[in-house]
């Protein structure tokens, strides 16, 4: 089995000088997201699944266009969440950030000021993920000497998924067998529709997931980077690269 994960495309974050919650995409955006639909063109997929926010459903508009496939979407696959932050200025948003970037790292943990906990959000992924391969992939999870081995069934199956840097990062952590760390968006963190592929080896009596690929660009090779409207600087850090 194979999971193609892409982050959505550039989003708008502070039209007008003044931040949103759910932002739709910037023009640079709708162009990540056109060049990421026709990479994916010649891919087969059993399935697309998304997250509810705007800006990733933006996103999947072009890709299941592209694939003649309806996106489903799943809820537990938002971002991190945060508290609103609607009509603050760029500098009022940045200075959030700033804050609780500073704090200590025991309290990580608790996710933004305001927001939803870490730990809760990396069970949320993790139990959707595991609830949809079972249900709709007929996937199981067995223990085997302390490891986690996944039961796959024989027919080949490609899903895609269409999400954010933070909630992509908690599913590669959780498929490749890597602890949970409240920091999981940095040790994978990926740019605007960056593609990274999984896919099962299988080993001891079951499978385990092997990384093939992290955050290829190469649909955008020659599309000039731009400003994000704001340049939030997010935690999951949802913003353009440094770089």
């Amino acid at each position: 089995m194979e999971i193609v994960l892409v982050r959505h495309a550039q989003p708008e974050w502070e039209p007008g000088g003044l931040a949103v919650d759910d932002p739709g995409l910037t023009p640079l955006g709708r162009e990540q997201a056109r060049r990421a639909a026709e990479c994916l063109a010649a891919e087969r997929f059993d399935a697309v699944y998304m997250s509810p926010l705007a800006r990733v459903v933006e996103t999947a508009g072009p890709i299941t266009r592209r694939l003649s496939l309806e996106g489903r979407v799943e809820p537990w696959l938002r971002e991190l969440g945060l508290p609103s932050l609607a009509g603050r200025t760029s500098e009022q948003v940045q200075q959030y950030f700033a804050d609780a970037h500073a704090r200590e790292l025991s309290h990580w943990w608790d996710g933004l000021p305001g927001g939803e906990s870490f730990r809760h959000f990396y069970e949320r992924i993790t139990a959707g993920l595991e609830g949809l391969l079972a249900g709709e992939h007929r996937i199981a999870i067995h223990q085997d000497a302390g490891h986690r081995l996944w039961r796959i069934p024989e027919e080949l199956e490609r899903i895609l998924i269409i999400a954010h840097e933070g909630s992509n990062a908690v599913l590669l952590s959780h498929l490749l067998g890597v602890d949970p760390v409240p920091w999981a968006w940095m040790r994978f963190s990926s740019a605007w529709t960056g593609l990274s592929r999984v896919h099962s080896v299988e080993t001891a009596g079951g499978a385990v997931w092997a990384l093939e690929s992290f955050n290829r660009l190469d649909h955008l090779r020659d599309l000039k980077e731009t400003p994000n409207g704001g340049g939030r600087s997010f935690a999951p850090r949802d913003r353009p690269p440094e770089g």
